[in-house]
């Protein structure tokens, strides 16, 4: 623009007039009415460049005296003119503004001034963004492109561009307003001319930060700051740091905020930019109420709501009502911050404003919430949320989403709760991935007023004992983790994992999204069209039609919408009522126990619960001995939660013994005087929903494990009952599969792996290590297809020992997966569908993380069971499965495999019987970590007792999560 020429060319003249006004050759300033037109203008331009803006009023208005009535200084006067105009946009007078521009228009019509006419329709393009009128807007700013264009102004055409972008910006139209911002950068540097290059940067980072990519905001607002100070744009600086503050308020990082915000407040005052003074104002008091510094945030909302009634800046305006809102809200003055909301939605209405509807609309709902008017809270939820899905602003959805989610909580309305939950942790976790970039202590502030959103979910999964995904969900809060040793886990960003959906969940999620993606391509479509007729051009009737057939559409997209968030509220709040013996009724029952006594000393447990009782039931193999039933008055929420406690406890190795009583209290006690009565030597473990993913073994009495005291094995619905009835061979042989060498950037090596292979199998007769006779297949020669193979070899091996990773994601068969060689997977999906077959298999153990867990989809109505790796091998007709709960330590593990197959060869005794031995061998030291290699061996009997290092591996981390399912013979 000529004007930002001139800004920057005017430094040639200051000098010389502030001499000649030294030394008393010009006038000062009050005799300014004998100053030349050329000083005036000067002067002018001064007080302007450094944000004097009352002073070059006075300087301009003046010379527009001296110019107007001469017919030879129209040139000039027009300069005054736009000058003026840029003053008055400065300070808030955009009507002024606009009257000022059309003033100097018509002056470029009378000297056919194509530059000229171009300013003044960017100057008015500007002040009708400001003032919300973006069909005025749209069309001045078209107006003044086309002429700049045609004249080869690049600084015109790159302010044009700025306007145009931010009306698509302020409507939500992002890629749009970035290709406007860009082609204005592009223009500004190919013009060189800095102003405008800061001017762009500083556009493109409030962009960047409207769609959450704080990190790229942060860079273009320091090099805009940059160029502003170099040409000492106090102004500019003011409304860049007044932006650097709004985007520090967004990282949760107040003080270094409120910094910037004072800064940009002082340089407003300075400079006496009412609108700008207004808008800080803004941004201090709303992290003042951040901050529950209520008074302060008031007393900045009044002054800013004043100032900005006083211009007439509407949109400003019901910002701070909506604001001030907020401030009653906290302080419990429900009925006052109604009324500053809906005087805010009133103006916001009226602005056709969408995103500022939904803001309010958000309040509004939450609101109404506090009342316990939680209809009205979810109706005005849902029109926030709607206006969301079409704006997808970075600020808002997840917001919106949590609080959907805390209010079907409150209505007990559990699963639908989950359901948003997960979309609102989802649609964080996308932010987070944007920002990767950021440094780390912002990376943190940035999600501490999301923090409660992850945690909100995880309790209510494990109120409903849904303990992989409440992990899941935890884990993505996590900083950092640490190993003593190579852990068989995921080595993934969480920042990038996303919280995972059941099979009901993921049917409603993709018809969320789709319609979400029709819904916004409707809105696209409309505006496009929609856009002539608001740049003021006329359309033809077939455009009409057309138009009316569009909103037609998207009306109608929208209704649609509504209609299946409705839907959702019907589907996920129906009754589920749990079966209390999930399909297992008194006919099972006896014929369980038929089957029982076809073994000896052995004893079999039911687990059942509802949401207010568990329910114990015992079973003998002895048919005299009736069935005994127990009830424990505790609720399904607070027994889920004692699961959770204690499993984190295990996994930290921390101290569980508390959580293990209390566990052992609820789940052992009752039956305690029947076991001591029967004397069984094995417990058969049949564990209802999230019971399944708890290891019996640690449970303590307050002396002893329950698996010092008796071998424990799950038995479940995969546990044929001709599968339990065969005898497993006196000696076996072993296929032992293994990966060291990972492959897979998700996965650690695991260098542990060789060796445990190694002693488990004895390839050849000769060597010296090894137990079993057999075959290694270790990383490249694990594939999936020699797997495959070796398992149709029926007779040769009867066991097949995997060990390596296993990544298992609840709800989703297709990515949870076994690591194979060279990075291959085999998914569950592969391995159900696939010619995997395990029958005749005595025992399939699973050296890997978490190959034990599956998850029940309770909303899924056919009640399949999404199968755990351990329970799905079951199905294809394994004997028996050996598989963990929770990732296991590597060192360790070699061990403990070891142990139990030693065990077993030589004592010829039951399965589960090795496996409560060699736990014992972990509980009673005789586990050490040898420091000459750093592996872990058993104590060596020949040591002294003082040089008998203490054992590192007592705790139940290294033994509890191995657990045996199906034939525990």
């Amino acid at each position: 623009m000529a004007f930002n020429n001139r800004l920057l060319s005017f430094n040639r003249s200051v000098w010389l007039i502030s001499m000649l006004l030294i030394i008393g050759c010009v006038a000062p300033a009050s005799r300014i009415s004998d100053m030349s037109v050329h000083s005036l203008y000067q002067l002018g331009m001064k007080a302007y460049r450094h944000g004097d803006f009352k002073q070059a009023q006075r300087y301009w208005s003046q010379g527009l005296i001296k110019t107007a009535q001469n017919e030879h200084m129209m040139t000039r006067s027009a300069s005054f003119l736009t000058g003026l105009a840029h003053v008055h946009e400065n300070l808030g007078n955009y009507e002024k503004a606009i009257d000022l521009a059309g003033q100097a228009q018509q002056i470029a019509d009378k000297l056919s001034d194509p530059k000229l006419k171009a300013e003044t329709h960017v100057i008015m393009g500007h002040a009708y963004l400001q003032m919300g009128n973006y069909p005025a807007a749209i069309n001045h700013s078209e107006q003044g492109q086309l002429i700049a264009q045609q004249i080869g102004n690049l600084e015109l055409e790159s302010d044009s561009a700025r306007n145009l972008g931010a009306i698509y910006k302020n409507q939500s139209e992002f890629n749009r307003a970035e290709n406007f911002y860009q082609t204005a950068l592009a223009l500004a540097n190919q013009a060189e001319d800095v102003l405008l290059q800061a001017k762009a940067l500083n556009n493109l980072g409030e962009l960047s930060q409207r769609r959450g990519r704080y990190a790229k905001a942060l860079e273009l607002y320091n090099r805009s700051l940059q160029l502003r100070q170099e040409i000492e744009d106090w102004a500019g600086q003011g409304n860049v740091l007044g932006n650097l503050c709004r985007i520090y308020r967004d990282l949760n990082d107040y003080e270094r905020a409120l910094k910037f915000c004072n800064r940009a407040l002082k340089i407003a005052r300075k400079t006496n930019t009412k609108a700008y003074e207004a808008n800080h104002l803004n941004n201090i008091a709303e992290i003042y109420w951040r901050l529950g510094e209520f008074n302060k945030a008031e007393k900045s909302f009044v002054q800013s709501i004043e100032i900005k009634q006083a211009l007439g800046d509407l949109d400003g305006e019901a910002r701070a009502w909506n604001n001030l809102g907020l401030i009653f809200k906290s302080e419990g003055k429900l009925g006052k911050a109604l009324d500053c909301f809906f005087k805010s939605l009133n103006i916001k209405k009226q602005l056709k404003d969408r995103s500022g509807l939904s803001a309010t609309y958000f309040n509004i709902g939450l609101t109404y919430s506090d009342l316990d008017r939680h209809d009205d809270a979810l109706k005005y939820l849902k029109k926030a949320l709607l206006i969301q899905t079409e704006l997808a602003e970075a600020t808002l959805l997840w917001r919106i989403l949590g609080h959907l989610s805390d209010i079907h909580k409150q209505l007990n309305h559990l699963d639908l709760a989950v359901f948003f939950g997960k979309m609102a942790v989802n649609n964080i976790q996308s932010l987070r991935s944007e920002n990767l970039k950021l440094k780390k202590h912002l990376q943190k502030s940035f999600l501490e007023d999301k923090r409660v959103i992850y945690e909100n979910l995880a309790n209510l999964l494990i109120d409903e004992g849904r303990f992989p995904e409440a992990q899941q969900v935890l884990a993505m809060l996590k900083e950092e983790e640490y190993f003593d040793f190579i852990q068989r886990q995921s080595d993934n960003d969480t920042q990038w994992t996303k919280a995972t959906y059941t099979k009901t969940e993921t049917d409603f999620a993709i018809r969320y999204h789709e319609l979400t993606a029709d819904l916004i391509e409707q809105r696209k479509v409309y505006t496009q069209l929609n856009k002539k007729l608001e740049g003021g051009q006329i359309l033809t009737q077939a455009e009409t039609q057309r138009l009316d057939e569009l909103n037609a559409r998207l009306e109608e997209a929208r209704l649609t919408y509504l209609d299946f968030l409705n839907e959702l509220e019907q589907v996920f709040t129906q009754e589920h009522h749990l079966k209390e013996f999930y399909a297992r009724d008194l006919d099972e029952v006896s014929q369980t126990q038929n089957l029982l006594s076809k073994f000896e000393n052995t004893v079999l447990v039911y687990y059942l619960y509802t949401d207010e009782k568990l329910r114990i039931l015992l079973l003998d193999s002895n048919l005299s001995f009736p069935p005994e039933l127990h009830e424990q008055p505790i609720s399904r929420s607070e027994l889920n939660q004692l699961i959770y406690t204690f499993r984190e406890k295990l996994s930290n190795r921390g101290d569980h013994l508390i959580a293990a009583k209390k566990l052992f209290k609820q789940l052992i006690a009752p039956i305690k005087a029947d076991l001591n009565l029967l004397k069984p030597d094995t417990l058969l473990i049949y564990p209802a929903r999230s019971l399944r993913y708890l290891p019996f073994s640690a449970l303590f009495d307050g002396e002893q494990y329950l698996v010092e005291q008796y071998a424990v094995t799950m038995y479940n619905a995969a546990a044929q009952s001709y599968l339990l009835l065969e005898k497993p061979k006196a000696h076996w042989s072993v296929a032992g599969f293994g990966v060291s060498e990972s492959h897979d950037p998700l996965f650690n090596n695991l260098p542990a792996v060789e060796d445990e292979i190694n002693a488990i199998v004895k390839e050849k007769t000769a060597d010296e290590i090894g137990i079993l006779p057999g075959s290694v297949y270790l990383n490249q020669d694990f594939t999936p297809d020699q797997l495959m193979q070796t398992l149709k070899q029926k007779d040769a091996y009867q066991v097949i020992h995997l060990a390596t990773h296993f990544k298992f994601t609840p709800a989703s068969p297709i990515d949870s997966f076994l690591l194979a060689g060279k990075g291959a997977h085999i998914s569950l999906q592969d391995l159900l569908r696939g010619d995997y077959q395990m029958a005749g298999k005595d025992l399939v153990t699973l050296s890997a993380c978490e190959t034990a867990l599956g998850e029940l989809d309770q909303l899924n109505q056919d009640g399949r069971e999404l199968e755990g790796l351990g329970t799905l091998i079951q199905r294809k007709g394994a004997h028996a499965v050996l598989a963990t709960l929770w990732p296991v330590a590597d060192e360790s593990t070699a061990v403990f495999m070891e142990q139990f197959y030693t065990i077993r060869e030589k004592k010829n005794i039951s399965k589960a019987e090795a496996i409560r031995q060699t736990q014992q061998l972990f509980i009673r030291g005789n586990v050490i970590m040898d420091e000459t290699n750093r592996k872990a061996r058993l104590r060596g009997a020949s040591l002294p007792a003082e040089e008998i290092a203490e054992s590192q591996f007592e705790h139940p981390y290294f033994w509890a999560p191995f657990i045996l399912m199906g034939n525990w013979q």
